[in-house]
């Protein structure tokens, strides 16, 4: 594995104590071995960042990566009809269609600083092969439901648990049973997802409160709301990831917390569906729910990009609550950092840029203009305010250089369009 000199960069530690540091990294064998004011070693690659920003590389905890393919496809309709064009266009999809879409996604969240994910889907088996040849990490969520619910064929959890047998030792890849909600799996299925999460030692995920109407049929089917109703079964413990959690009273975030549950925040997903709400981020905090930041996939989003989503995340709890102190720059920031990399139950090896950790890195240009002016009290301000994907220069995930000076250097940048624009237009007729 290559080693790697970082030289003369503004280093954005995301550290126990939020260090802003200025001095130079050495990564060697995927780990950072050393941070220091000066550092003369030899290395295969130096990065001179004089003028730039390096930050841990962003976690996305929330995604369909290969869904890429659908983007714009439903824009401005009401949620109804957004579920029908997309259920439509997803019926006819085919391997080829879910390895194009997950290519897609992979070049376009190494272009954005994003070096880790976390994906729910089916056919994740093609989305590996594009996690391996791009070189990010991929925490890959086979979807689990009801088989009278399902599309697949065979079962889903048996099919979860091959995908992880098959795929648990491949380097990068993170193989997990990830359960589409309570509208699609009974109680049979949430506790079969739990017991493969358990055997194979994975996070278990799943879609959490994100619309009324999915709260509201819940309740009246159950007599519980859905996070009450999941901690009722026995499915919450500490290695469950819940996306979007919008919709949530005080007792159920109360419920997240004491088991350990952590969130995927969506924002700009939550807003462009307008289902309505804000995911109560404040009161998460105050009773202690690790909370993560996530973009969804491309059908309700758009982009993956997760310096744009920091800055919308933080502006929409603002305007909320009437209160521009309520989520700062720097807890927004932890939010794509640290937190997500707590969220996988990997915080000793990424989310900050500390020795011994993984060498998991994204490096900004701060010369560009909207930058400028950068000092280290304003360096998280500008992260989260004014930087988004463009602004990204190099990537570097487990110790080696995905991308230098905005040139991809792991994938064929013109291929993967290609067959992405192929792919789409076939898939779109």
């Amino acid at each position: 594995m290559s080693s790697i000199l970082i030289k003369n960069a503004m280093i954005v530690t995301q550290n126990s104590n939020r260090e802003i540091k200025l001095g130079d990294i050495y990564i060697d064998d995927g780990l950072i071995s050393e941070i220091a004011p000066s550092i003369h070693s030899e290395a295969e690659y130096v990065l001179d960042t004089k003028g730039q920003v390096v930050i841990p590389g962003l976690i996305n905890t929330h995604n369909h990566i290969s869904m890429t393919l659908m983007r714009s496809l439903a824009d401005d309709v009401h949620l109804n009809e957004f579920l029908e064009k997309t259920f439509a266009v997803d019926s006819r999809r085919t391997r080829k269609d879910v390895f194009a879409g997950s290519m897609l996604g992979v070049l376009e969240l190494i272009k954005s600083g994003t070096t880790s994910f976390v994906d729910m889907y089916y056919w994740e088996d093609e989305t590996a092969k594009a996690v391996t040849e791009g070189g990010i990490r991929g925490f890959l969520g086979w979807a689990v439901l009801d088989e009278d619910k399902s599309t697949q064929k065979g079962a889903p959890i048996k099919n979860a648990e091959n995908f992880i047998r098959e795929f648990r030792k491949k380097e990068r890849i993170y193989p997990l049973p990830a359960v589409q909600g309570v509208y699609a799996a009974s109680e049979e299925t949430f506790l079969g997802a739990r017991e493969v999460a358990e055997k194979y030692n994975t996070i278990a995920h799943l879609h959490l409160s994100e619309t009324r109407m999915e709260v509201y049929e819940h309740e009246k089917k159950t007599g519980k709301r859905p996070a009450e109703w999941l901690d009722k079964i026995g499915f919450f413990y500490d290695h469950v990831l819940a996306a979007h959690s919008t919709w949530l009273t005080i007792n159920e975030v109360r419920i997240l917390a004491r088991n350990g549950v952590s969130v995927a925040h969506c924002p700009t997903s939550n807003m462009k569906l307008a289902t309505g709400g804000y995911a109560p981020l404040p009161e998460m905090f105050r009773e202690g729910v690790n909370v993560s930041l996530a973009t969804d996939g491309c059908a309700s989003n758009n982009n993956m990009d997760m310096l744009e989503e920091m800055k919308i995340c933080s502006l929409m709890h603002k305007a909320h609550r009437w209160d521009a102190t309520v989520l700062d720059a720097q807890t927004t920031l932890d939010l794509a950092t640290i937190n997500g990399a707590r969220a996988l139950h990997m915080e000793d090896k990424i989310g900050s840029i500390e020795e011994e950790k993984r060498a998991d890195i994204a490096v900004l240009n701060g010369r560009s203009e909207r930058m400028l002016p950068l000092s280290k009290a304003t360096a998280v301000s500008n992260i989260v305010y004014s930087a988004h994907g463009g602004d990204v220069l190099s990537t570097i995930v487990n110790g080696k250089l995905l991308m230098k000076n905005r040139q991809v250097l792991t994938m064929n940048e013109k291929a993967v369009l290609d067959m992405a624009d192929e792919r789409s237009r076939e898939l779109l007729k």
